[in-house]
């Protein structure tokens, strides 16, 4: 986990591949929070593009198999596998 130091002014340095990863250039605004002692950054154009939770309905298709057998194999496998 990289380690930044607070500037005099309390500035910080993201370090780079955290902008890489993150998409956000120089100029780019973040939204600043404190949750329960926890500073969150978060990119200001990922909240203006915010999706609907809609958005998400299908996104694990096929993730346990593709047919409901399949997916009633999965789950009895599953649940065989569980400490009783």
């Amino acid at each position: 986990m990289p380690m930044v130091k607070i500037r005099p002014k309390g500035q910080i340095t993201i370090p780079s591949e955290i902008l890489h990863a993150w998409k956000i250039h120089t100029e780019d605004k973040v939204n600043v929070n404190l949750i329960n002692g926890i500073v969150t950054l978060t990119p200001v154009k990922r909240l203006e593009n915010k999706k609907s939770i809609l958005s998400y309905a299908g996104i694990a298709k096929g993730m346990w198999g593709k047919t409901a057998e399949d997916i009633d194999h999965f789950i009895t496998n599953e649940r065989e596998s569980w400490e009783k």
